[in-house]
């Protein structure tokens, strides 16, 4: 799950999953209260303080909230992006979120132990989500499960994946963070930020609501 948030217009971009999550129809606009609305009131405070505080210093950021889903399921979620500066002036955030709600967390812990042999590619990887988006080595294991249980890849195949991104000139950026979030984006089937930052609509593959 992704989005894109343009500070100067004040608008969202979401993907499908990010849109399914919080129940938007087809036509709805996603906006920051609606994203609050569904927040544990505990986080609201706390979570709009740090947006704003993202629209003012840029730079990588993480943070942890829980909410109720449409499925009146509570969720743990963990957003992790880039706010982007043009001339000192925060233009844009953007990033993905991950779903880290324990259930999921358990359909991945098979995966986990299968992986020892891959041990190498997972700490490289790791190690790159820890530096890059500044989050604890614990935080940067939840990623890599995450994103192994939600998509069905193995966790191994997903850390081998950032790492081959690394040294893809496909992937090659200014900013090594906005490097790995394209990077960790694609592996949902997103189109990286240097498909086009104009588009509106973010699309994700048939059948794969959840990217």
């Amino acid at each position: 799950m992704y989005f894109e948030y343009e500070a100067e217009s004040a608008r969202w971009t979401w993907s499908a999953g990010l849109r399914a999550l919080h129940a938007l129809s087809a036509g709805e606009e996603p906006t920051t209260e609606l994203m609050l609305e569904r927040m544990a009131e505990e986080d609201r405070a706390v979570m709009l303080s740090r947006f704003k505080s993202h629209l003012e210093q840029p730079g990588p950021y993480s943070c942890a909230y829980h909410m109720t889903d449409a499925g009146n399921r509570q969720c743990r979620l963990l957003f992790v992006g880039q706010s982007e500066a043009v001339d000192g002036k925060v233009k844009r955030l953007s990033g993905f979120v991950v779903d880290l709600t324990e259930p999921m967390r358990e359909t991945a812990r098979a995966a986990v132990a299968a992986s020892v042999e891959h041990r190498a590619a997972i700490e490289q990887a790791k190690g790159a989500l820890m530096l890059s988006f500044g989050v604890e080595e614990d935080i940067a294991f939840d990623l890599l499960r995450a994103y192994s249980s939600r998509h069905n890849i193995k966790l191994a195949v997903v850390a081998e994946r950032i790492v081959a991104g690394l040294s893809d000139p496909a992937f090659s950026r200014d900013e090594p963070v906005r490097s790995l979030l394209d990077i960790v984006i694609s592996l949902s089937g997103g189109a990286p930020s240097g498909a086009g930052h104009g588009a509106r609509q973010v699309v994700e593959p048939a059948g794969g609501s959840a990217g």
